[in-house]
Formats: C-alpha cells, structure tokens, sequence
C-alpha cells in the first residue's frame, strides 16, 4: 500500500506538467486563429491527415482563418506566395523544421530530404545535385526517351494488339515511373512496365505507408518515437527482411554493392554506368550515403511525377476544349517539322499551349499539398504582416496557395490552361514563378526538377501523337486520396490509334 502515494504523485505531476505544458503552447502562439483544437494539440492536425481529404481540410480552414493559421500548439500554416520566396530563399536563415526527420525510406541515416542541419545539408547537395542535374555522363533525356517509347508500345502491343483497350492508367504510369527512375538512378530499371507488374512490391509498400507515415509526421511524439533507436533497435527493418522496407532496402543495398565491387573503379574512370549513382561516387559519396540517397530517390522521384503526369491527363480526357487544342499543336508541329520523333525538350518548350497545359495541371493537383515546414530563426520574424517567435514551425499549404484568387483569378479552381496566355508577361512570370513552388525553391529546391520536367514536356506529346484516350467512368473517373502526398487509383481510361497528322 505504501506504493499508492507515489503512484498518485507522479500522475497528478504528469497532469500538471501537460496542463502547464498545453497552456505555455497556447499563449505562446494565442493570437493566431485555427481551429480549436489544433491550438492545444496535435491531434486535430493527425485526424485531418488521415481522413484522405487533407488538401479540402485545410483549405476551408485556411479560407476561414486566413494566409497564416494554427495547425498545432507550435506550428502555423501558410500559403502566401512571397512568404514562401522569402523562407526559402539561399540567404534565408530559416531551418527544416522536425517533421523532415521522419522523411525517410531507410531510417537509419539522414539524406538530402530530411537532414535538419543546413551545412550538412548544403555539403550533400552540392555532391549529389551533378547527378540529378544530368551532368557527366548521365543523360536524362535519352533515358526518358527510350523509357516513353517502351510505353508506347506496352500499350500497342499489350493493350490494342491483344484487344484489351481497356487500361488502368494509374497503375501504368506509375510502372513506367518506377522503370525510369531506376534507370537514371542506377541503370538498372526494376522491369514493372514491361510486364505491367509490381515486380518487387514496392508500389503495394509506399500505398500502404503513405496514410500512416504522413499522418504520424505531423505529431513530433510519434514521429520521435519511430525515429528513436529504441524503437529501430526493437522493430525496425533490416536489409534481410524478405518483404516491407527491408525488402527495399535490400533491393538499394545490392544495386549500391555491385557499383562498389572489384570492377568499380574502372566503371567510374570510363563512365560505363551513365547514372546517377556514377556520379554521385565520383563527387564523394560513400557507400552508405549512397545507400541512404538511393533510397530516398526511388519513392519521391516515383510519386511525385506520377501524381502530375495523371493529374494532367485527367483534367486533358475532362475538358475537350483543351485536348482538342493541344491535340492541334501537336499534330501542326510535326507537319510543319517542329517536333520530332521523340519530341526534345528544346521543342516541348516551344509549344506554348504544351507549357500552359502543364503548369495548369501541376497547379490543380499538385504532386504534395502541405507539409515541409521551416523553423523561424532566432530572433522571431514577421510573417504575413504578423510577428512570430523563434522556434515556429511554418508549414506551407500548397493546395490552396495554387487556388489563391487573388493570384489566379477568380476562377481558380477551374482547369483553364488560357490563364497562362492571355495575361501580360508579369503576370505570367507570376503565374509560372508561384507554380514553381511546388518544386521548392532556393537552398530547398528538389533536386529532381530536371528530371520531372523532361519527362512533363515529352510524355504528353508522345502518347497524344501516338494514340486517343477516353475516360471509362465519367461520373467516378479515379480514386483520389490526398494526405501530404497524393494517392490516385482506378484511374481507367479507352486507348484507341490514333493515325491523323
């Protein structure tokens, strides 16, 4: 019985202690509107995440409250394009906030995405962005060349040879994605598009992980306790593992060992392997930093591209007025020898409607919605026209920034690829400029654009040259879910020849 009192004391302490906590967090940030309980927890932030409606969430929460609001007892949420420039630019001595810490596909090492420390950050950077960028050997545009035209003709032969038009384009684009970012990362593509399977399993793990990791990154006692070597020491996965991120793992570790072998140095010298994995050796990197770099560049360079690549299509197949008019300069840039076969990427920029098609699209259904918070310096800061103290999470809400009338006009929310034409050039520089954050921008900007964007002008002329598409199920044309990330499937669409130049 003697024990009881202690029992009780510690209780009651820990109750004072998240009581006076709680209060301290709210008073700290009392002046900034948001919903109720996302001012005193974490909760109301997890909960909307994991409804599969994030980008609806906070936007109607963001119309309500305004360009700056609470998203939990530390964090705020913006959407203000200048803000944005401004956090982010290279001189900016704004940090990654906690939440990058989770951001990992091998948990055992930071890599570009999640490194909080900014030196450290920058010195990586500097080493991997050659490979990224399609410098030395690594020539991106003709990887993504023979990639779409392997594309091409799983769905010739696959889909209109064998009589079976019928094709879930969620699931191709994403084989196609995962086939061309291991063909650039390594020059060994893992063979999905091809046989239109999940070869190694790993589309099945990033779905499933999606609504949980997003989820629990916006809660830094979750997120902490599943980054702890208690809780990796305990159940984390390893390299052996036969399914799950240890599975994946396993798959980077061998793709890594076989480029650090007996044969690697003369694979270096000569530049035999033409990716970015040659690269990112030759600019220092060591084994296990490439293992870590590897890992993390498989799933963001697939999700990402591939939500932009089906979002563009969708709205393309849903609006006639603009599959029409892009259908007409395609076919008026082959006759007139504008385009060749394949379209480069010198030519994709010259076909004005192209460009304003894409960043329209990109702008609808952006590849992330929110997340990627920076903390404010020492000192506090003003951000949209308010003081904030030191220490603040600033969160960014890319969905609603893309929408923002004041930017786009008041039909935002409306698919029209004219916006981008029709305005003066400042404007358009604006249009383009704010697009662009979906990219990030200055010291965090993605390392991936280059890629991104040479498979965004070229994808769209080949399959449209090549082929029609119809949507199958016009009243429920895909299944969208959107957390930090987007997930779209069901996304089923008619491909018929298409023979008129």
């Amino acid at each position: 019985m003697s024990g009881i009192p202690a029992v009780y004391a510690v209780t009651a302490a820990a109750i004072l202690w998240y009581v006076i906590s709680t209060l301290a967090a709210w008073y700290r940030l009392r002046k900034f509107p948001g919903p109720t309980l996302a001012k005193f927890s974490y909760l109301w932030a997890y909960f909307a995440m994991r409804t599969g409606r994030n980008q609806f969430i906070m936007a109607e929460q963001q119309e309500k409250y305004g360009k700056i609001m609470r998203l939990g007892p530390n964090e705020l949420m913006i959407y203000d394009p200048e803000t944005l420039w401004y956090i982010n630019g290279a001189r900016s001595t704004y940090r990654r906030g906690g939440w990058y810490d989770s951001a990992k596909f091998d948990p055992y090492g930071h890599n570009i995405l999640s490194e909080p420390d900014t030196v450290t950050h920058d010195k990586r950077k500097a080493k991997v962005m050659s490979g990224y960028a399609g410098k030395g050997n690594v020539n991106i545009e003709q990887k993504v060349d023979s990639q779409l035209a392997l594309l091409v003709d799983v769905l010739r032969k696959n889909h209109l040879q064998e009589g079976d038009n019928i094709v879930d384009f969620s699931k191709l684009i994403r084989f196609f994605q995962v086939d061309l970012v291991t063909l650039v990362g390594s020059s060994e593509p893992w063979g999905d598009l091809p046989t239109e399977t999940d070869k190694f399993d790993f589309i099945s793990l990033a779905d499933g992980m999606v609504p949980f990791l997003d989820s629990f990154m916006m809660v830094p006692y979750l997120r902490n306790f599943f980054a702890s070597s208690f809780f990796l020491t305990l159940a984390g996965p390893k390299a052996t593992d036969k399914k799950g991120m240890g599975r994946f793992m396993g798959l980077i570790k061998g793709m890594v060992e076989k480029r650090f072998g007996e044969d690697s140095t003369k694979s270096i010298e000569q530049g035999e392997q033409g990716d970015m994995l040659t690269e990112w050796i030759k600019h220092g990197l060591s084994r296990r930093e490439c293992e870590i770099e590897l890992a993390i560049q498989v799933p963001t360079g697939t999700e990402t591209t591939t939500s932009g690549i089906r979002a563009i299509m969708l709205y393309l197949l849903t609006s006639p007025n603009a599959y029409r008019k892009l259908q007409e300069e395609i076919t008026a840039g082959i006759r007139d020898g504008r385009i060749s076969s394949p379209i480069s990427q010198e030519q994709a920029k010259q076909l004005p409607y192209l460009q304003a098609v894409i960043y329209e699209g990109l702008r609808m259904v952006p590849p992330a919605v929110a997340g990627f918070p920076k903390k404010v310096p020492a000192g506090g800061d003003t951000i949209c026209g308010e003081f904030v103290p030191a220490g603040t999470d600033i969160f960014v809400n890319v969905y609603t920034m893309l929408r923002n009338k004041e930017v786009f006009g008041k039909d935002a929310d409306t698919f029209r690829p004219e916006r981008f034409l029709v305005c003066d050039p400042a404007k358009k520089a604006e249009l383009i400029k704010t697009v662009d954050l979906i990219f990030g921008h200055g010291r965090w900007l993605c390392p991936g654009k280059t890629l991104a964007w040479f498979e965004l002008n070229k994808v769209f002329v080949e399959l449209l040259r090549n082929f029609d598409f119809q949507v199958v199920n016009p009243e429920s044309p895909w299944t969208c879910k959107a957390y930090i990330s987007i997930l779209i499937e069901d996304f089923w669409i008619r491909v018929t020849e298409r023979r008129e130049y």
